[in-house]
C-alpha cells in the first residue's frame, strides 16, 4: 500500500518563512504505516511536501507491488485541492487502482470529498484498524461495505457506516521514525506524540472530529522507547511533545517524568510542550523543570473574558495569565498564541490582546487570524453571518495568512466578524505580529541562536558563512520593511479619514 501525504503549497501557507520552517513529519500516516507493517502489509510513504508526486515517481513506487494498487491519501483542509489532483493523476495512470481518503478534511467534509469519483472510500476518524481491514478486503477483491468508520458511494448514494471504535493506544505500534530518517535534513524528527484527543470544545478547533472528546495516552514505556530512539539513535537534543494538551492527565505526566529521569534523558535533551492555564500549578511545573522541560506553549487566544466564554475555552484569561507568570518565575520560556477576528470582537479587545502579550513579556508570540475550519462551530458561525470566504480551493483557510502574505497583496481572510472591516482586521493582525516578533532584540536573538519562535523557525547551521542565505535574508528583510510601510500607510490614511469625518 502506498500512503501519500498531500501536504500544501508551503510558499502560499508560509510565505517567506517557508525556507526556514522545518517540514512537519506527517504523523497520521506514520502511525498508519506502523500499524499496517505490524500486521504484515507492505507499505511505502510518499510525502507531497518532500517529493513532487509525478507519474514517474508513482511508477517507481508501484513497480514491485501487486494489483490492485491501493493508495491512501491523507489531507488537511489546506491540502485538499492538492489531494484531489493526486487522485486524478493516480486514476488516469492506474485505472484499476483503489483510492482511500482520510484525515481531518475528508472526515468532516465527507460528502463533498466523495463528489470526486476518483475516490473509492473515505476513512473517518482514527484509521489504523479500519484501514488494515479495508486493505485486506480490497486486495482480496471482497466486499467492504460493512466496515465501520468508512463512507463510500453505492448506486448513486453516499453510504456512511457507523463510526468505528477508537483503537486502544496500547496496541498501536511505536511511531516509525526510521521511515522518515532518509529525509531528516528536511524533516524535524524531534517530536513525540504521547497522547491523543482533547476533552474540551473550543469553537475554533476541529480535532474532536477525529477522536471525539476522549483523551487517551500511550503507555509510558512506549514514550520512553521513542525518546530513547530519538536521543540515542537520531541524536535529537530538542524534543517537542506534540500533544494537544500535555498536562490534561497530571498523574500520567508525573509517571512519565519519573521514567525520563530514571533513564537520564533529562541530561541529554530538553523538551517543550503545550498546556492549558488551568492545568498548571507550581508542583507540576517544578516536576517538568526538573525533567528537562524548558519551554511551555499556551493558547492564550484573547485578553477578553467575554470572548473567552464565547469561544467555549472552559478556562479564564486570569487562569492563563497566572500560569504564564508562574511559568516565567520558575524559569521557563513561554510562547503564546492569540486569535484575532473572533465573532463580535471589538478593536479594543484586539488591542488588549497585544497589550497583554507585552505585559506578560512573552518570549514568542503569534497573532493568528480566526480561521473557520470545517467541522468547527466557528465555521457554522461564519456561514450563519454570511462572512465565510474560504476561497476557490480553500486557499484562505490559513491561520497565519495575514502574517506571511506578500505586503503588496490585499489579504483574503476566510472570516471577518460583523464588528470589523477586512482592511482594519488585516492591518491589526499584521501590525501586532510585526511590532512584537520583529523587535530588534527578537531578530538578534534568532540570528544568534539560530532557532526561532518556539522551535518552529530554524536557520541553517553556519548560515552566516553562506552567501545564498545572506541574499535571501536581505530580500526577506526588505519584504518585512515593506510590510511595516504597509501598516504605517494604512494607519495614516485611517487617521486622515477620521479627521475628515469620513469614518468614526
Amino acid at each position: 500500500m502506498i500512503l501519500l501525504n498531500s501536504g500544501c503549497d508551503r510558499v502560499q501557507k508560509l510565505g517567506g518563512f517557508s525556507r526556514y520552517v522545518p517540514i512537519g513529519v506527517p504523523i497520521g500516516i506514520g502511525y498508519l504505516a506502523a500499524y499496517l507493517i505490524k500486521h504484515g502489509k507492505t507499505v511505502k510513504i510518499l510525502d507531497g511536501e518532500v517529493n513532487d508526486v509525478t507519474g514517474d515517481v508513482l511508477d517507481r513506487y508501484v513497480k514491485d507491488l501487486s494489483q490492485p494498487y491501493i493508495f491512501g491519501i491523507s489531507s488537511l483542509t489546506a491540502g485538499i485541492a492538492k489531494a484531489h489532483r493526486m487522485a486524478d493523476l493516480i486514476k488516469r495512470r492506474y485505472p484499476g487502482s483503489k483510492i482511500i481518503f482520510g484525515n481531518m478534511h475528508p472526515t468532516v467534509m465527507t460528502e463533498d470529498v466523495l463528489k470526486d469519483r476518483n475516490i473509492d472510500v473515505v476513512v473517518r476518524g482514527e484509521g489504523e484498524e479500519v484501514l488494515d481491514l479495508l486493505y485486506e478486503r480490497m486486495k482480496a477483491k471482497k466486499d467492504h461495505g460493512d466496515i465501520k468508520g468508512i463512507s463510500f458511494c453505492k448506486d448513486g448514494r453516499i453510504i456512511h457506516n457507523e463510526a468505528a471504535p477508537l483503537p486502544d493506544l496500547a496496541t498501536v505500534p511505536r511511531f516509525p521514525y526510521h521511515l522518515f530518517a532518509e529525509h531528516s535534513g528536511k524533516y524535524d524528527l524531534g517530536f513525540i506524540t504521547s497522547s491523543r484527543g482533547c476533552p474540551y470544545n473550543c469553537i475554533f478547533c476541529s480535532q474532536r472530529n477525529i477522536s471525539g472528546k476522549r483523551y487517551r495516552y500511550f503507555p509510558p514505556e512506549i514514550v520512553i522507547q521513542d525518546l530513547e530512539e530519538l536521543i540515542l539513535k537520531h541524536n535529537r537534543s530538542f524534543i517537542t511533545f506534540a500533544d494537544d494538551s500535555f498536562l490534561t492527565n497530571r498523574e500520567r505526566v508525573v509517571k512519565l517524568c519519573d521514567a525520563i529521569k530514571e533513564r537520564g534523558f533529562h541530561k541529554k535533551a530538553i523538551f517543550d510542550c503545550q498546556a492549558r492555564g488551568d492545568t498548571v500549578d507550581e508542583g507540576i511545573l517544578k516536576t517538568l523543570r526538573d525533567t528537562g522541560f524548558r519551554t511551555i506553549h499556551f493558547g492564550i487566544e484573547t485578553a477578553s473574558e467575554r470572548l473567552m466564554k464565547l469561544i467555549d475555552k472552559r478556562e479564564t484569561v486570569q487562569e492563563i495569565v497566572d500560569a504564564v507568570k508562574l511559568s516565567k518565575r520558575l524559569g521557563f520560556q513561554v510562547s503564546g498564541t492569540f486569535i484575532l477576528g473572533l465573532p463580535t470582537e471589538t478593536r479594543e479587545e484586539r488591542r488588549a490582546a497585544y497589550a497583554l502579550a507585552k505585559e506578560l513579556s512573552l518570549d514568542y508570540v503569534r497573532f493568528n487570524n480566526a480561521t473557520p475550519y470545517p467541522g468547527t462551530r466557528l465555521y457554522e458561525i461564519a456561514k450563519e453571518e454570511g462572512r465565510l470566504t474560504p476561497g476557490k480551493e480553500w486557499e484562505n483557510l490559513n491561520a497565519c495568512g495575514t502574517l506571511v502574505e506578500s505586503p503588496f497583496k490585499t489579504s483574503s481572510l476566510a472570516y471577518v466578524p460583523l464588528t470589523a472591516t477586512r482592511g482594519e482586521l488585516n492591518n491589526d493582525i499584521l501590525k501586532f505580529n510585526l511590532f512584537y516578533s520583529f523587535r530588534l532584540q527578537s531578530v538578534l536573538k534568532i540570528l544568534k541562536e539560530r532557532i526561532g519562535p518556539a522551535g518552529w523557525l530554524a536557520l541553517p547551521e553556519r548560515w552566516y558563512l553562506k552567501p545564498g542565505e545572506w541574499s535571501y535574508l536581505i530580500r526577506f528583510g526588505l519584504r518585512i520593511l515593506f510590510s511595516f510601510a504597509k501598516v504605517f500607510s494604512y494607519d495614516a490614511l485611517a487617521f486622515l479619514r477620521r479627521k475628515k469625518g469620513l469614518v468614526k
